[in-house]
C-alpha cells in the first residue's frame, strides 16, 4: 500500500513538474514583413485530448479552452482553462498569459496560472500557482530574429516549490519559423538543479495553415519528502507535430499526435483535437 501511494504521487509529481517547464505555445507574433493579415479581435479555441500510459498508469483525459483578444497591438491578452483526468483524481487549472510590444523591437511575455488542489497529493496535475516572465528583444537590422530571456516560478503546494531560467531564440524566413529554448530548472526542497532543451519548427501562414513539430528532452530531479526523504531522478524525452488549418476564412481545426519517453517511469502517446473561431 506504501508502494501504490508513493508510486502514485510521484506520478503525480512528474506530471506537475512537466506543466511546470513547458512554456506556453501561442501562435507566434507576426513575423517582420509578413503580409497583412486582417485578424479578428477574438479567438476562441475549445478541445479535448487523451493519452495512454504505459506500466499501469492507465489513460489520462482532458479539456481545455483558450480566449485571446487581438484587438489592440499593444496588449495582447488570452485566458486558459484546463481539465485533466487521471486515474488517482481529476483537477483543473487557469491561466492568464499575454504579450506587451513595448517598442517596435522589444516586447515581454508574462502569465500567470493557478490549480485548486481538492483531490490529495496523489492529483496535483499542475501547479498550484505558477508565475511567468520573458524579455524579447528583436535583433537589428531586419529583426527577424528574436532573443529572450525568461524567468518562472511555481509552487506545487506541500510537495515543493521551484524556478525555471530560460533562454531562447526565435527566427523567421518567410514562412518558416524555428525556435529553441534551454531551461535550467531549480526544485525545493533540496535546491536540486536540473536542465532541458526544446527545439520547435513550424511552417506556414496565419490564416491558411501552420504545420510543425517540437522535440524537447532533459533531466528532472527533486525531492520527496516523507518519513524518509529521497531524489527522484528522470530522464527523458518527447516529440510532438501539429496541423492547424482554416476551413473557413474565421474557423478551423488543431490536431496534434504526441510522444514522451520518461525512461525507466512510463511512455505516453497522445492525441490532441482542437476548434477554433476567430471573431
Amino acid at each position: 500500500m506504501l508502494k501504490t501511494g508513493i508510486r502514485a504521487i510521484t506520478m503525480g509529481l512528474l506530471t506537475a513538474l512537466g506543466c511546470a517547464a513547458q512554456v506556453e505555445q501561442p501562435p507566434p507574433p507576426p513575423a517582420p514583413g509578413e503580409p497583412a493579415y486582417e485578424v479578428q479581435p477574438f479567438r476562441l479555441e475549445l478541445g479535448g485530448y487523451e493519452n495512454y500510459v504505459d506500466n499501469g498508469y492507465g489513460n489520462w483525459r482532458g479539456a481545455d479552452a483558450q480566449l485571446w483578444y487581438r484587438g489592440n497591438q499593444f496588449f495582447i491578452p488570452a485566458f486558459f482553462f484546463e481539465s485533466q483526468t487521471q486515474p488517482t483524481g481529476t483537477q483543473q487549472n487557469y491561466a492568464f498569459f499575454s504579450y506587451l510590444n513595448w517598442t517596435k523591437s522589444f516586447y515581454t511575455t508574462q502569465g500567470f496560472s493557478a490549480a485548486p488542489q481538492y483531490g490529495g497529493n496523489a492529483a496535483i496535475f499542475f501547479p498550484k500557482r505558477r508565475y511567468d516572465i520573458k524579455a524579447n528583444w528583436k535583433l537589428p537590422p531586419s529583426r527577424n530574429l528574436i532573443l529572450g530571456v525568461g524567468f518562472t516560478d511555481f509552487d506545487l503546494g506541500a510537495p515543493g516549490h521551484g524556478q525555471i531560467f530560460d533562454l531562447g531564440g526565435l527566427w523567421y524566413h518567410r514562412k518558416l519559423v524555428v525556435q529553441a529554448d534551454l531551461y535550467v530548472n531549480r526544485s525545493q526542497p533540496g535546491a536540486l538543479y536540473s536542465s532541458s532543451g526544446i527545439l520547435a519548427v513550424q511552417y506556414g501562414q496565419e490564416g491558411k495553415y501552420w504545420f510543425g513539430g517540437t522535440a524537447s528532452g532533459g533531466h528532472e530531479l527533486y525531492r520527496l519528502v516523507g518519513e524518509t526523504p529521497f531524489d527522484v531522478k528522470f530522464n527523458g524525452y518527447s516529440f510532438q507535430m501539429f496541423y492547424r488549418k482554416w476551413v473557413t476564412r474565421h474557423a478551423g481545426i488543431v490536431t496534434t499526435l504526441s510522444y514522451e519517453d520518461k525512461l525507466g517511469a512510463f511512455q505516453r502517446v497522445g492525441g490532441i483535437l482542437n476548434l477554433f473561431f476567430d471573431f
